[in-house]
């Protein structure tokens, strides 16, 4: 090759260089545009509800085809596969513990002299959990002692959480299995069951059934008994004289979720609360068990607060929904992790969605925004996954720490944080920018667009510290990632001497 063929190729490769970092700078420009737009139409009442326009959300639904894969990338075994044992639920821990101190058990006298051996099994896993679970009972006290200084502040949100609280209790629907699920699961069935064309169409019609019944994202799978609790079954209240056995008529499950009141939910964590999703999450169970059951089909709901025999962020990313976040929790790419989960469980056949590859993993590791919000320090802030949780490799998250805040928040009933669920930059209501994000990124092998994202986020965002989001009489701010809504703001509506001020992003960057 002549030198002047040799310029030449230097040149078009010179220009096609350019080109690639002009299209990456057009790129970089867009999507800080985009992020602008994108905080005004998150902060827009328009979109306040999650999920589309459209009858069952149809406007709203990422094609997750694409990215379909065999193994879900955030299931990735390690070690030997182990069921979850009745003592790894963290309330069924809290009972355990209650129970004991109630009946007089010396709380100085360590988890080793505890009087039951699953407590004992436990902490001999996580030593160092349990003095954070002991101060959660301290904190528990320290709340009840302090909740009437705020209590004119935080009153609507309080009514509004008191509302969902008590749909969800005094109906009892769906009914807490009292019964063998052999005889309960049974109940719901009316007459011999109906022949589907295919376990396809019996697929396709329950999911058209969920969204019918209000669910946002609905996804189908067969029941691994990998989580399913070993020890634990509702049955006429004693869920934990259960063996290990799986009753044989639990073939497959459907796992679907809702979102929880967007604005609240941003304002955690006096202001916001779960109750609004467990409620329709909940309601969408019994009504689903119940269409099963005219359908002919045994049918056993799993439904917040805490009936489960199962476990159902793993499940609902085998059934495709999305994919494990750094602090262990589902994240879709409809609603990030604001999704609050019921399942149900059946005999009839369906065919199983699979699972997919968002590369929500490659995100999680460069972001670590809900690792250094997060009040109680509870989420791993290593680069890779650094925890093994019964053979499956994770990002290590203390679940007793994580308690020992939410029994300090100022919420009525000492429950809940939601505070990393806020931050996550996945968690933005349906709009365009959001749509072109979630298109963008899993495409992007690159990941341009993630870094791009990331640096907006930590650059032009406001985040109050993590020590800020604490109530006043542990030293905090009663900050809120976004300030409350409106609506929760008692001095617009109630004749109230406002003493505080509000912490957390609303009106600007």
């Amino acid at each position: 090759m002549s030198n002047i063929e040799h310029d030449e190729e230097s040149v078009i490769a010179s220009r096609r260089n350019f080109l690639k970092l002009g299209g990456l700078a057009a790129a970089g420009t867009t999507i800080g545009a985009a992020a602008g737009a994108g905080f005004v139409l998150g902060r827009d009442p328009d979109a306040n509800v999650g999920w589309g326009r459209t009858e069952a959300g149809a406007d709203q639904f990422f094609n997750r085809k694409p990215f379909e894969v065999d193994t879900p990338p955030t299931l990735k075994v390690v070690g030997k596969v182990e069921r979850p044992e009745y003592e790894d639920y963290l309330f069924s821990r809290r009972r355990l513990i209650q129970k004991a101190i109630k009946d007089g058990w010396d709380v100085d006298s360590g988890y080793e002299n505890f009087p039951d051996e699953r407590i004992r099994k436990y902490y001999r896993r996580y030593p160092d959990r349990w003095p954070e679970m002991l101060q959660a009972f301290v904190e528990m006290g320290r709340r009840k002692e302090n909740i009437d200084s705020v209590a004119e502040r935080y009153s609507l949100a309080w009514a509004y959480g008191r509302s969902y609280l008590k749909g969800m209790y005094v109906a009892n629907f769906p009914p807490v299995p009292v019964e063998h699920p052999d005889i309960a699961d049974f109940a719901w069935v009316k007459g011999k069951p109906a022949e589907f064309k295919t376990p396809q169409h019996a697929s396709d019609l329950v999911k058209k059934m969920a969204h019918k019944f209000g669910a946002s994202i609905v996804g189908v799978t067969k029941l691994d008994p990998a989580f399913v609790f070993k020890n634990r079954m509702r049955m006429g209240g004693t869920d934990d004289n259960w063996d290990d056995s799986i009753p044989k008529h639990w073939k497959n499950i459907i796992v679907f979720g809702v979102p929880m009141n967007w604005d609240p939910m941003y304002a955690a964590a006096g202001y916001s609360t779960s109750y609004d999703g467990y409620f329709r999450a909940k309601t969408i169970s019994g009504l689903l068990a119940a269409w099963l059951g005219e359908m002919g089909y045994a049918a056993r709901p799993q439904f917040p607060g805490g009936d489960y025999e199962t476990v159902l962020p793993p499940i609902a990313i085998q059934a495709g929904m999305g994919e494990s976040a750094r602090n262990g929790i589902l994240v879709t790419p409809e609603v990030g992790p604001n999704i609050r989960l019921a399942a149900v469980i059946t005999n009839l056949d369906i065919e199983p969605d699979k699972p997919v590859n968002l590369h929500i993993r490659a995100f999680c590791e460069d972001c670590k925004i809900c690792a250094d919000t997060c009040p109680s320090g509870s989420i791993s802030k290593a680069d890779k996954p650094d925890a093994v949780i019964r053979g499956f490799e994770r990002f290590d998250f203390n679940q007793d720490s994580c308690y020992r805040f939410w029994c300090t928040a100022p919420t009525d009933s000492g429950m809940g944080c939601r505070v990393c669920i806020a931050v996550c930059p996945y968690t933005r209501k349906n709009n365009w920018i959001h749509t072109v994000v979630k298109e963008m990124d899993p495409r992007d092998p690159t990941g341009i667009t993630r870094k791009a994202l990331l640096a907006m986020q930590h650059n032009f965002f406001y985040y109050p510290t993590a020590e800020a989001f604490h109530p006043e009489w542990t030293g905090g701010n009663n900050a809120g990632y976004h300030e409350p809504p409106e609506w929760m703001r008692p001095e617009n509506y109630l004749k109230v001497n406002k003493t505080w001020e509000y912490d957390g992003n609303w009106e600007g960057f």
